[in-house]
């Protein structure tokens, strides 16, 4: 049985979401342990993107239920329309893996099924690695650390890494997925110019890595 996103988040619309409280629980309770993990998320999108956290999330633990090239098309999908609007795929990587774990826990018979979220999280991995290695984004990340203010390094960590993410969402074919973030990252009214120019620099570097 599924039920409506909207008894979770109004804004959200009519996707299903499960119908068993194990599984809703388990999903809401790894939406709000991937929106703890990632305080850009907080910082940029604030309580109505908890509320879209939390119905997606919902959403993405019926997605067990179906083939596995359903999963891997629907989170393509998601990561796109993610992307473009400054979320990272690394972010929605990192929620599905923490789901399937969640999952796992609150219906250890479902093992097998909750496999195939973690299956889309190693595409999306596959994807990112492409065109920016895990060695090239540790670079990145220290090259940003040791020039961006400290302040923010500590209010917005990862964001190195998220940038790499997000340089390599566009090379892949998200368009616009850079600018979506690097863009918000880079207004000097929010934040110091210092800020900035870190964030130019990694963004820069990232697109010379991807090529």
């Amino acid at each position: 049985m599924v039920v409506s996103a909207a008894t979770i988040n109004p804004e959200a619309g009519t996707h299903p979401v499960p119908g068993d409280q194990r599984a809703l629980d388990a999903a809401l309770c790894a939406g709000g342990t991937c929106w703890r993990r990632f305080p850009y998320l907080a910082e940029r999108y604030g309580e109505r993107g908890l509320r879209f956290t939390m119905s997606d999330s919902a959403w993405l633990a019926t997605l067990a239920g179906v083939s596995m090239a359903e999963v891997a098309g629907q989170v393509f999908w998601l990561r796109g329309v993610l992307a473009t609007r400054g979320i990272p795929s690394m972010i929605l990587q990192t929620h599905l893996e923490i789901l399937s774990e969640a999952l796992d826990a609150a219906i250890p018979d479902g093992h097998a099924a909750h496999g195939k979220l973690r299956l889309a999280a190693v595409g999306l991995r596959d994807a990112r690695l492409a065109h920016i290695s895990d060695a090239q984004a540790a670079a990145l990340s220290g090259a940003f650390d040791s020039t961006a203010p400290a302040e923010w390094r500590s209010r917005l960590p990862d964001t190195a890494l998220l940038l790499a993410s997000a340089v390599a969402d566009e090379t892949d074919g998200c368009t616009g997925a850079a600018a979506a973030l690097s863009g918000w990252l880079t207004d000097t009214r929010r934040f110091p110019a210092e800020w900035a120019e870190a964030v130019r620099a990694t963004a820069a570097q990232a697109h010379l890595y991807a090529g």
